[in-house]
């Protein structure tokens, strides 16, 4: 797990590709990544391309999470029901935070989120979740689902009631790697 605390507001910037394999992590973050303080990643999730993550909120993201590219991920947003729309001129006439407060992200374990997608705040994305290419998501995605679209919307479930309450009961992803290989029969559907 990698944690990124700081100074409220710090934004990091992955310059080169980060990939952090000697601590058996498994963490891979595209090069040109930004991501905001207050963002944890979770063992062995893979951002293939760049991110960004922005925003007051938080962002926790579960294990074993694949990231396309150009991905947006928005833990915070402007009030819709003020007169002045603008963070900096609120603040500056001496007015408190202009953040909504449908803030926070969280992605669950074994997500698969596409290029280009778009998660707006607020958003729970369940465990085993499949994001298409190019979603807009604006609302939560139940596990095992799959959302595609702009707004996204539900398509289907990649697994019946029955075998996701199976696969929940079997919290694969805390398993150590030995453990994934020595019960690899119980990974696969097919």
């Amino acid at each position: 797990m990698i944690e990124f605390n700081g100074k409220k507001g710090t934004l990091y910037r992955i310059i080169l590709k980060f990939k952090n394999l000697t601590d058996k992590t498994g963490i891979s973050i595209g090069k040109g990544s930004k991501i905001v303080n207050g963002t944890v990643i979770g063992d062995g999730s893979r951002i293939n391309g760049e991110i960004i993550i922005k925003g007051r909120g938080s962002c926790t993201i579960g294990k074993y999470v694949a990231f396309g590219e150009n991905i947006r991920i928005i833990t915070s947003n402007h009030k819709t029901d003020e007169v002045i729309l603008q963070y900096a001129l609120f603040n500056r006439i001496g007015f408190k935070s202009l953040v909504d407060p449908k803030i926070n992200v969280y992605i669950g374990h074994n997500v698969w989120i596409g290029d280009q997608a778009i998660i707006l705040p607020g958003v729970t994305i369940g465990n085993g979740a499949i994001v298409g290419a190019g979603s807009v998501v604006t609302k939560d995605v139940p596990p095992y689902g799959v959302v595609a679209g702009a707004p996204a919307k539900f398509i289907r479930s990649t697994f019946s009631p029955q075998e996701i309450e199976e696969i929940e009961k079997l919290q694969w992803w805390d398993w150590s790697i030995e453990k994934m290989k020595k019960n690899k029969e119980l990974l696969r559907k097919n």
